[in-house]
């Protein structure tokens, strides 16, 4: 049974629709991912989850008594003295059989007429505390602290004394720690090192709870989630199986839409034609009959594609060792944090550095820019050797100038026509680049960043999480850029999933070291897409070369149309079924079958408008 129901649900602001037409059934166990672009309505959906938000049109049925927690991108206030005791003070249930116990006990000091009712009462309150989980409450609350990387010292500590990042982790702990028949989280891998997002990955792999959770991480949506809701373009798509299996669906059910809609098209081209040319002859009473026909056609709306930035990054020529260290030790103030290894970093390099939180990455980087002077060693610079830092932190952005202007003053030989046609390829046409910089988001912040880079010609790129703030369309085209790049490039990041695409050198910071992990060829070079999308843009073109359908007559080809949409329909509720991604298999080859229909469609129905075409003749 459904823990919760939404039938055509929509959202919209004032007169901004955000998505509409909803149709969503959550089951128990669900684990269900939700992607989209900045904007698209991601934190909207988990709202209408929550109950914190109404949908504007349709129904949204829950159960009177389903118990929801909610990860929000904002932090309330702490009520607590302690981090301990803030996580714990989380499980309100437990507090009030807690309270109400201590106040029993209180009364019972003193034993008056009521006392067997009172110890009776404090009976049922123990039973339940226990069972609840009350007694293992305080140590489950310091592991899963810990586990985020919470220590002892930070869980004894004010909450207030926290900083931002540390919050965030500790209002993860709390959610985590409730007892919840729905979990929504909202970004939960903000501000987590890599060793926090693999324990907050496999805790919830392992967790039984139905959730459902906003990610930019790739990798976490890949590992965690069963199924996957798309919003786009005010539109809302479900997909059930892993995300890796959503984004071949998504290509399959892209392609299929846009022949279907081209079929009807031509359908539709070639029935006004015939009316327009027989209206008033001897056909004419033909031509009415298709007239009514063709008004009343469901008409499929016309594909569209969600406008994505565009990046395309420059070198200048330079030797080939770009630069290169020498008995470095990197550090703050006179201290080390760690030693790195003599580094060469030629031109062409995808070269990752991985560690905990405060594990001194940016400093690194820093020092490799000479932005900070090492502790010990030098760094090199190879000859003609051009670097450039995009920081984490946008500290480089003046909040004062405009969006025209931070990259004008970056480059002020550049013209004022080709700074606009980069910010346009960023999303930041017309008056956008008359934006003030402080008034950004942080993924718009990250796109001006980025809109320098694309107007630079550095050959040695260093990225501090490059990421962050990004969604995931625009991770993918920083990916491809990164990609086709000539020049080398040195990054820090925690997204395994854009570290796997672009680096061929993992490093690791390890009690007091830099160390290589290892070392292969750069994966995804030259900009191209997965191997996977390309296999199925690919399909199109190898079926129109080799599977030609045989001669038919046109009431033949009407039964095979029949026959074809008739399989591709039970295909379609195949893959609806979670049980068919149970076995990779399966999957594969239902989604091999679905593109050979929908090929073979597409030329049955070519055939049948070449006949129809003939016979009108």
């Amino acid at each position: 049974m459904a823990i919760l129901n939404c039938d055509q649900v929509a959202v919209e602001y004032g007169d901004r629709l955000v998505f509409s037409g909803m149709d969503l059934k959550i089951e128990p166990g669900d684990r269900i991912g939700v992607v989209g672009a900045n904007g698209a309505g991601k934190s909207s959906f988990l709202g209408l989850l929550a109950g914190t938000d109404e949908p504007s049109a349709g129904t949204l049925d829950r159960p009177g008594r389903l118990i929801v927690t909610y990860l929000p991108q904002e932090s309330p206030e702490p009520t607590s003295e302690t981090v301990l005791g803030e996580a714990m003070a989380s499980r309100l249930d437990l507090a009030a059989l807690r309270d109400e116990m201590i106040h029993l006990e209180q009364q019972m000091t003193a034993p008056g007429p009521e006392i067997d009712a009172q110890l009776a009462r404090y009976g049922e309150c123990q039973a339940a505390y226990e069972g609840l989980g009350g007694y293992e409450l305080e140590s489950k609350a310091r592991a899963v602290l810990h586990g985020l990387g919470l220590e002892e010292d930070e869980q004894s500590r004010s909450p207030r004394e926290l900083s931002v990042g540390q919050v965030r982790r500790m209002e993860l702990a709390k959610l985590l720690l409730q007892d919840a028949d729905l979990v929504l989280l909202d970004e939960p891998t903000n501000h987590l090192d890599l060793a926090a997002i693999e324990w907050l990955e496999a805790h919830l792999m392992q967790s039984a709870r139905t959730l459902c959770l906003v990610a930019h991480d790739r990798r976490l949506l890949e590992r965690v989630c069963t199924r996957v809701v798309e919003l786009e373009a005010g539109r809302v798509e479900v997909y059930e199986g892993s995300y890796d299996s959503y984004l071949q669906q998504r290509e399959a059910r892209r392609l299929r839409w846009r022949r279907t809609w081209e079929a009807q098209q031509a359908h539709i081209t070639h029935q006004e034609e015939y009316i327009r040319r027989y209206k008033a002859g001897q056909r004419a009473r033909q031509a009415r009959g298709r007239q009514t026909l063709l008004d009343r056609l469901d008409r499929v709306p016309e594909p569209t594609e969600l406008r994505r930035m565009r990046l395309s990054l420059h070198a200048t020529p330079s030797a080939q060792v770009v630069l290169r260290t020498e008995a470095l030790a990197c550090g703050r103030d006179h201290q080390p944090l760690f030693e790195v290894p003599d580094l060469v970093i030629s031109r062409g390099d995808r070269v990752a550095i991985l560690g905990p939180n405060g594990s001194g990455k940016t400093t690194l980087l820093h020092t490799l820019a000479g932005h900070l002077d090492p502790v010990r060693g030098r760094v090199v610079p190879g000859s003609r050797a051009r670097i450039r830092l995009y920081r984490q932190d946008f500290s480089d952005l003046d909040p004062d100038r405009t969006v025209l202007q931070t990259l004008l003053d970056d480059h002020p030989n550049a013209l004022s026509e080709r700074a606009r046609s980069v910010l346009g390829a960023m999303l930041f046409s017309g008056d956008r680049a008359e934006a003030v910089v402080g008034d950004l988001s942080g993924g718009e912040k990250a796109r001006v960043a980025l809109a320098r880079l694309g107007m630079d010609d550095a050959n040695c790129l260093l990225l501090d999480e490059p990421t962050n703030h990004l969604d995931i369309p625009a991770q993918e085209v920083l990916e491809q850029a990164i990609a086709s790049y000539p020049g080398a490039v040195v990054l820090v990041s925690h997204d395994r999933y854009f570290v796997d695409a672009v680096a061929a050198r993992i490093m690791d910071v390890k009690d007091g070291q830099l160390v290589e992990r290892r070392s292969q060829p750069t994966p995804q070079r030259s900009g191209s897409r997965p191997a996977q999308s390309r296999a199925v843009a690919a399909s199109p073109k190898r079926a129109r070369a080799g599977t030609s359908p045989p001669a038919l007559s046109r009431a033949s080809a009407e039964r095979r149309i029949g026959g074809l949409e008739e399989e591709r329909s039970q295909i379609g509720e195949r893959l609806k079924d979670p049980a068919t991604h149970r076995s990779a298999s399966d999957e594969r080859g239902l989604l091999r079958r679905l593109g050979e229909v929908e090929e073979e469609l597409a030329a049955t129905y070519a055939a049948w408008l070449a006949l129809e075409a003939s016979t009108d003749r």
